[in-house]
């Protein structure tokens, strides 16, 4: 059974399953790239600006210009045909392995405090650098342009990190205006 859930990007869906799905990592994709046939097959619905997998739900972002009403279903069949009960969990290697002291911490609190409430709303943010203070993010799947997103950086996340590791003056998002 797939739970297809809002999210506060209007143009973002959660599609939740009762299995995990992603056995290690998560993984964004902007357009069909050859690697994974079911996010060719989504890609193929058009209308599709971004896919984001992570433990047991994709996060789905249509165009402006088009309806989840038109959408929802061929989504819907392309995710129960492609996960079943023969779908081996995926992993994605992480990119960045930190070792300096500041974004390891950094890291902790993101893990520990930020990516489970920002899952919930069918997202991600990953720590891209710490460098003169300034916490650079990443924002993946329902966080990626999200109308709010600005304001839950600046009034929540950054917030948070800054009162854990003093040495942190900035959370900025390098990719805020997708």
């Amino acid at each position: 059974m797939i739970k297809v859930v809002d999210t506060p990007n209007p143009d973002t869906r959660k599609f939740v399953f009762d299995n995990i799905i992603v056995a290690e990592g998560s993984k964004e994709f902007k357009k069909k790239d050859g690697s994974l046939n079911l996010v060719d097959n989504l890609f193929d619905i058009g209308n599709i600006e971004l896919i984001f997998l992570d433990k047991n739900f994709i996060s789905i972002r249509k165009s402006k210009n088009s309806s989840w009403e038109n959408l929802t279903e061929e989504v819907l069949d392309i995710l129960s045909k492609n996960i079943n009960k023969d779908f081996s969990p995926l992993i994605f290697k992480e990119e960045n392995e930190f070792t300096d002291d500041v974004s390891i911490r950094i890291e902790e609190v993101l893990n520990e405090k930020i990516r489970p409430a920002v899952a919930m709303d069918g997202g991600d943010i990953r720590l891209k650098s710490f460098k003169n203070g300034v916490a650079e993010v990443m924002l993946k799947g329902a966080c990626a342009g999200c109308p709010s997103s600005t304001i839950t950086l600046k009034h929540g996340v950054e917030r948070m990190i800054k009162h854990y590791v003093p040495e942190v003056t900035s959370v900025e998002a390098i990719n805020i205006n997708e």
